[in-house]
Order: C-alpha cells, then sequence, then structure tokens
C-alpha cells in the first residue's frame, strides 16, 4: 500500500472515531444535571379542596332557626356519615346545653327539634328506651363516621353509632354513643312550615 493510501485511511478511521465520540457525548446523560435535578424539591401538587359537608342543605351555619316560641342560633355541626352523608346534628348552645336541629338528606325539608335529654343506654343503644318518662322505640341504627364543623360542638369520637328513636305522634329522640360516650336529645319532628329560618346571625338586618 502507498504511503498517499495509508494516509488517507488513517485520516477516514479518524474522522470516523471524532464522529462516534460525538454521537456518545450526544447522547449520555448529563450527570451534573441529573445530580441537579436530583436535589430540586419536588413540585408541590395542590390538593382538591374538600367538598362542603353542608352544600346544599336547607340550614347552614350561622344560622337563626326559629319554632315553638324559640330562637336557635346553629353555631356549630355535627356531622355524620356512613359512606354518604347521613345526618347533620345543628347545634346551638344555651349556657352549658346544647340544643339541637336534626337534618337528614332524605328528609331535606322537616327538621327534629330536640333538646339535652338523659338516658342511660350502653354503647349499643338498645331497641327500647327510656327518654323523659316515655318508652321509645328504636326506628334506626347507623354505624357513622363523625365530624365536627363550627363552635359549642359538643366532643364526640372519630366514629360511633347514631340512633333514632320515636314515641306516638311526633315525639323523637336521637342518640349518639361514641367511645364510651353518650349524647342525647328529644323532642318532635316539625314539617318545612313549623319552622323558620330567619338567615344568619352576623347579617346586618
Amino acid at each position: 500500500m502507498s504511503l498517499v493510501a495509508i494516509a488517507i485511511t488513517a485520516a477516514v478511521a479518524a474522522s470516523l472515531g471524532y464522529l462516534a465520540s460525538r454521537r456518545r457525548e450526544r447522547e449520555a446523560p448529563d450527570e451534573g444535571k441529573a445530580l441537579d435535578d436530583k436535589k430540586k424539591p419536588p413540585r408541590a401538587l395542590k390538593a382538591p379542596a374538600p367538598a362542603d359537608p353542608l352544600a346544599g342543605l336547607t340550614l347552614a351555619l350561622g344560622d337563626v332557626v326559629s319554632a315553638e316560641g324559640d330562637e336557635r342560633w346553629l353555631s356549630g355541626a355535627i356531622v355524620a356519615r356512613e359512606q354518604a352523608l347521613a345526618a347533620v346534628i345543628f347545634v346551638a348552645p344555651e349556657g352549658l346545653a346544647h340544643h339541637v336541629v336534626v337534618l337528614f338528606p332524605g328528609d331535606a325539608r322537616r327538621v327534629l327539634w330536640l333538646s339535652p335529654a338523659s338516658v342511660d343506654t350502653p354503647p349499643e343503644p338498645p331497641g327500647t328506651l327510656e327518654i323523659r318518662g316515655m318508652a321509645m322505640q328504636r326506628r334506626s341504627r347507623l354505624p357513622v363516621m363523625f365530624e365536627r364543623l363550627g363552635q359549642g360542638t359538643p366532643m364526640v369520637g372519630a366514629s360511633g353509632i347514631l340512633a333514632t328513636y320515636e314515641a306516638g305522634g311526633r315525639e323523637v329522640a336521637l342518640v349518639v354513643t361514641s367511645e364510651g360516650k353518650t349524647l342525647a336529645w328529644a323532642g318532635r319532628r316539625l314539617d318545612e312550615d313549623e319552622y323558620d329560618r330567619m338567615g344568619r346571625a352576623d347579617d346586618a338586618s
């Protein structure tokens, strides 16, 4: 092979080696950049806003409701859920007592207008309870999760039992048992034309 041919062959080989080296550099990851990316904090993801459990109900926190010659300011609420919303116990504190107005989503136009009651019940509310001198029959029993909202709401655990009781007529009671504690209220069931939602307590009027 002549010297000229050898020189040409060497030049071509050098060129091919250079091109291959440049291709590898382009394809190889930038280690410095990769390390910098690892040091960067992960981008914060915005959590979706929790749904308002009281949205769409006929009553809301802050409402003033009147019935039977009495007015109640709904300052707090106990929300009871199974998988879906089961009941909302709106709380209207009066001194040390917690009067309540109760809504059930399936019967949202009616309310239970209840005052504190004393009951003697085990953690599992029985089929019959004596409440205010009346023998009342249990009409429903739901294992639920509880959530406390607003102000003045009595303490209750994260889960428990929600039971409703009835006597003759429209006499009703509500019993909550949770973590060894019992809350009970008794009163009457009111139709929508028997109570008045007077607006919010903080309205200018």
